[in-house]
């Protein structure tokens, strides 16, 4: 009861005017007082600070078999202030020293990033957080600076971008106040939804999870850009795994994700999503396997497609630019680097268009969950077209500008540069599902192979690893590296037009390069929504490590791909069959 009022008194908090006016207030009084006044002797001063207040209510809850397992509804409120040294052209960001922790906190100092507030703030107590942490951020920011400057000062520098770009102020409040989280009933859907395991005892571990998110986001800015704005998200996760006699772990998932619990799939629509869920890992079970990797066609269908778009080729239309560190570019990830000075190159067929649209809410009846108005910077979000006619024509962007994208499009989301609405079209070479089986039959006649393949799921990062892997407490093979992907729905498609199952395989060597190998695709489009890994690592910008997001696409067909199966060797079952649970 305690934690309901909780949530009940920070919408109130939230809905009064007053209360909004007093935190706004406090966050220019302390800016305009910083801008002035902060300066450490000899050093560089601010050019440029930024505050963002965050206040979430984040109802998680937990069952297994029909019964609750875990509720979480606690208020957080976060505070995060980012002070920058030196110019637009040349600042402390952009560069890492691993000296320094990078979330700005030291056992002896005070947090600046993601610093936990107390939920109720007045405006005395909120201007003395926003001082220890703007000074925190200050002193962090200047030693960098400094670090940098003297790293490239016996340096000729190739790549003269500015560090930051200079934006005119914009203001903006983005909030809905009519969406309301009811957590007996979110608590009702994980019971009724996990309740149907128990009719499967041939599973080993389920567990269902159901989500409502809500967020109120206060930001200013010393150029004069600040927004209010209000992200709620609402969503299902179902998982189960079981071990088939040869000791392979087998499993599968269904998810549903809205922006507003009154959006989310019916009850009924979640049940059944479950049903098949339990079928598919009974089905595993007694799958067969590959014991020689398939090198051939591939069909990617629906969700397949989807996440095969989302896991390698969408990451790539991120602009990122490299950090320097002393002694030369610091090389995080170069799996998503691939389109950073491809723009005007062929990246897809020439019969496919890609389009960025996050100010798109709903797709064809259907709700996209990447949908925003403004991103994390205050810049509007902007529609993208992101390839035409298989050819590369921009990148998405934030303030961070590189060589090739010089202006942010509105698209820095959870500390970064980020992809949200992603839709793909064509304008040739689109067939039925019956169709494209024809042809992927065709194909495999014509090179002499055995049977095709067919992927029509593959295993979503955030739920592998938030969900899966934990639910199997790590014992479980997960394929390792960026151009892998875990396969948990595939059939051998026969030339005879058979389909048999398959378990325990995967994608392999999989890249942007093996897009341009799409020959024909569906006619009907597919709406996924998903949490997406962020792009660019959060340990490093501090951001988010998953973010809403929706990719509209159709059935894949690739004229050529590699699917393999585990080499591991595999746990013994445990000798005795797990207890029955009665109804």
């Amino acid at each position: 009861m305690k934690k309901f009022f909780l949530i009940v008194l920070l919408f109130a908090f939230f809905s009064n005017l007053s209360a909004k006016d007093e935190i706004m207030q406090a966050m220019r009084d302390e800016m305009d007082r910083s801008m002035k006044n902060l300066k450490i002797e000899n050093l560089k001063t601010p050019y440029f600070i930024e505050y963002k207040l965050e206040y979430s209510t984040n109802i998680n809850v937990q069952a297994v078999l029909g019964n609750t397992t875990d509720i979480n509804n606690a208020p957080i409120a976060r505070l995060t202030v980012n002070v920058k040294v030196g110019d637009y052209q040349f600042d402390n960001s952009n560069y890492i020293d691993f000296g320094l922790n990078l979330f700005g906190s030291g056992d002896d100092e005070e947090q600046f990033m993601n610093r936990r507030i107390p939920i109720e703030l007045s405006y005395h107590n909120l201007r003395k957080h926003l001082w220890l942490a703007t000074d925190a951020a200050y002193k962090r920011s200047a030693e960098i600076f400094t670090k940098k400057e003297t790293s490239l000062k016996n340096k000729i520098r190739r790549d003269t971008t500015p560090d930051f770009l200079k934006t005119p102020p914009y203001k903006s409040i983005d909030t809905n106040y009519q969406v309301k989280f009811d957590i007996k009933k979110l608590e009702e859907i994980a019971k009724k939804v996990s309740y149907v395991f128990r009719e499967y005892h041939n599973i080993d571990v389920s567990r269902t999870t159901v989500e409502g998110i809500d967020e109120f986001i206060y930001y200013i800015n010393s150029e004069g850009t600040e927004y209010i704005k209000r992200n709620t998200q609402c969503g299902v996760e179902v998982i189960a795994a079981a071990q088939s006699s040869d000791g392979m772990l087998v499993f599968d998932f269904f998810s549903a994700y809205s922006r507003t619990p009154d959006k989310l799939h019916s009850l009924d629509s979640l049940i059944n999503g479950a049903k098949i869920v339990a079928q598919n890992v009974t089905q595993l079970k007694n799958a067969s396997t590959i014991d020689e990797a398939y090198n051939g066609p591939i069909l990617f269908t629906e969700q397949a497609s989807a996440e095969l778009i989302a896991q390698i080729f969408a990451p790539n239309l991120v602009a990122q630019r490299k950090p320097l560190m002393d002694g030369g570019f610091f090389t995080d990830d170069d799996r998503f680097s691939a389109f950073q000075n491809k723009i005007g190159g062929r990246v897809l067929p020439e019969f496919i268009s890609v389009w960025a649209k996050p100010n798109l809410p709903d797709y064809k009846n259907s709700q996209l969950f990447g949908y925003y108005k403004i991103d994390d910077e205050g810049i509007p979000a902007q529609d993208v077209l992101l390839v035409e006619n298989g050819y590369l024509k921009n990148l998405l962007s934030s303030r961070v500008p590189t060589r090739r994208v010089k202006q942010s499009n509105g698209h820095n989301r959870g500390g970064s540069a980020m992809f949200s609405n992603i839709i793909l079209s064509a304008n040739k070479n689109q067939l039925s599902y019956n169709e494209l089986k024809n042809k992927l039959i065709k194909l495999v006649k014509a090179r002499e192979l055995p049977y095709g393949i067919i992927v029509k799921k593959i295993q979503n990062i955030n739920i592998l690893y938030t969900g899966l892997y934990a639910l199997t407490f790590g014992n479980m093979d997960i394929p390792r590296g960026g151009n892998k992907l875990l396969i948990t729905q595939a059939y051998k498609l026969y030339p005879d037009g058979r389909e048999e199952p398959l378990r325990g395989t995967f994608v392999n060597n999989i890249s942007t390069q093996s897009f341009k190998d799409i020959i024909f695709v569906g006619k009907n489009q597919y709406v996924y929504n998903f949490l997406a890994s962020a792009v660019a690592n959060p340990f490093m910008t501090g951001g988010k490590s998953y973010l809403p997001a929706s990719i509209v696409t159709f059935d894949l067909l690739l004229e050529d791909g590699e699917i393999k199966s585990s080499d591991d060797d595999f746990k013994k079952p445990p000798i005795l069959s797990k207890p029955v649970v009665l109804n």
